[in-house]
């Protein structure tokens, strides 16, 4: 079975990879000269090809930010810059000998199905050479999408913008602080790629304003003793705490590095686990320092004037740069299942499968937001997708699908703010559970806790680290269970360098900080919540 995969970001990788796991023949395209998609730099924008800035630190740590199979080695940071992300990813490209089949500097234009498709269930894909720009098609029997969410820029319509004399621009053109030095500068939206933006320019701009519809809760990357922010909340054990306990412990983490509320970032009207997480070490103390002021939403603009809801209006202002998110872009696929509705909102059976497209010959592989990595999610979807493909796994009848796809999102609406960039949020370990239980490889820690009572209790009360979902069933990894339990140590690792060794020695290193130990009643919550998941 040969199949098409589009784009050589870290969906795309992984798409390769366990298309050869499953004995089926890739063949990938991608525009950019090199694997890692967004985390492939490019100093210049260029249309239709997103990029970080050069700046750029992942938000969540190495350990789950990280193939299943392939952990991030011990000597990186546990938290990569954008060209750690990248030669990670080329390590894992050579380690599994993928780029053979990987056509860099291609674009594909079209995809359409076949005139016999209901009997072959076949694809024809078009491809453009970008170098030469001669255009060629081929037909393959099944389809694999991961381009990503980050192509077309959105743009948001503010009264006054035709007039205002200034600068607009996209954070899809920004790069880096030069040029910027010394100006009056607003950065529009509240999630991450704003608030990066607005951190690196308060260092050389004159003033930087920080304008939003909707606040967030900010998660630091590191809290108490070092430990990750991901180790901390990414656990099972978490998760089944009753909701109104885990809010409490979420905002109770978040506040112990400093007061949401008093700093003015804290939402009015959602919890910390009900919105996208919001990663920054350096906001609140820039905040502190009036190095950036917070806005609420524009009103409208003038020649240099900027005026915000609430009445106040700021002078004299030299750029405006718009952090508001991209627009999902299928449009090269000629079948309207895969059309976008209000930017964002797609159709598809747990965001991989559209349910009247049969045989289920193509999967949208990456089009989530989780509340924690997307790499291990394209990759455990890729899994499902090729175990499709191969008629191991059989989806529901299309009403069934598109019933679901409505409760769920129905379920997105009541929980997150009302905006289309919320339709895509998943839970991670929900997700990752629920496709998980299609491939058989879902870790059952109340199993492990008969044969192997020390990987249940890390399963369950350790960070759910990718690897968690090799441990068992179909592609299993014999180093799973070993990689799971050293995930503590993992993490230590990289400080190994900053610290004395003798000093280093004196700790033990698989004490956990005290912090974890959470203290007598939240153990007993604890407990209470593992009866209550086991009920």
């Amino acid at each position: 079975m040969k199949v098409a995969v589009i784009g050589a970001g870290a969906g795309g990788l992984a798409a390769v990879k366990t298309c050869l796991e499953g004995s089926l023949s890739p063949e990938c395209f991608e525009q950019k000269d090199g694997p890692g998609g967004v985390w492939n730099y490019l100093p210049t924008p260029v249309e239709g090809q997103p990029s970080v800035i050069w700046s750029t630190v992942a938000n969540i740590s190495k350990e789950a930010y990280c193939f299943s199979d392939f952990p991030v080695p011990d000597n990186f940071p546990n938290f990569l810059h954008h060209t750690k992300v990248i030669e990670y990813m080329k390590l894992y490209a050579e380690k599994f000998d993928l780029e053979r089949y990987i056509r860099y500097r291609s674009e594909v234009t079209e995809i359409s199905q076949t005139e016999d498709f209901k009997t072959t269930g076949q694809w024809t894909v078009k491809v453009k050479d970008i170098v030469t720009g001669v255009e060629t098609q081929k037909v393959f029997d099944a389809v694999l999408v991961c381009n990503g969410n980050h192509s077309k820029p959105l743009m948001p319509q503010v009264e006054g913008s035709r007039e205002f004399e200034g600068r607009q621009m996209h954070s899809h053109a920004y790069r880096s602080t030069k040029g910027f030095e010394g100006q009056r500068v607003v950065v529009v939206g509240f999630a991450n790629t704003a608030i990066d933006i607005a951190v690196e320019l308060s260092h050389v701009c004159s003033q930087v304003y920080l304008s939003a519809r909707h606040r967030n809760w900010i998660y630091p990357r590191v809290i108490a003793d070092g430990v990750t922010v991901d180790y901390l909340l990414n656990r099972r054990f978490v998760d089944c705490l009753p909701s109104f306990v885990r809010r409490r412990y979420y905002a109770s983490v978040l506040n112990s590095v400093f007061d949401q509320s008093l700093f003015g970032v804290r939402p009015t009207t959602h919890s910390a686990d009900d919105q996208q997480p919001i990663i920054n070490d350096m906001l609140h103390a820039l905040i502190a320092s009036n190095r950036i002021i917070l806005k609420p939403d524009i009103r409208m603009l003038t020649k240099t004037r900027v005026a915000f809801v609430n009445g106040s209006v700021e002078e004299r202002i030299d750029t405006i740069v718009y952090a508001t998110g991209y627009k999902i872009d299928m449009s090269f696929i000629k079948h309207p299942s895969y059309g976008v509705r209000d930017d964002t909102l797609v159709d598809l059976f747990r965001f991989v499968f559209a349910p009247d497209v049969n045989p289920p010959t193509m999967a949208v592989i990456g089009c989530v937001q989780p509340l924690n990595s997307v790499l291990p999610v394209t990759e455990i979807q890729s899994r499902w997708a090729v175990a499709v493909f191969k008629g191991d796994r059989r989806l529901p009848t299309e009403e069934e699908m598109k019933k679901e796809i409505e409760k769920r999102r129905e379920d997105i609406r009541r929980r997150y703010v009302d905006c289309p960039r919320y339709s895509t949020n998943i839970d991670w370990i929900e997700y990752m559970d629920e496709i998980a239980t299609e491939v058989d490889c879902k870790p059952n820690w109340v199993e492990l806790l008969a044969s192997d009572p020390r990987l249940a209790i890390s399963v369950f009360f350790g960070e759910c680290i990718p690897s968690q979902y090799r441990l068992r069933g179909r592609g299993a990894w014999p180093q799973a269970r070993q990689t799971v339990l050293e995930n503590w140590n993992r993490m230590l690792r990289p400080f190994e360098t900053h610290i004395d060794a003798d000093r280093h020695r004196s700790r033990p290193a698989d004490q956990r900080p005290s912090v974890l130990l959470l203290g007598g009643i939240v153990v007993a919550v604890a407990v209470a919540s593992i009866l209550f998941c086991l009920l």
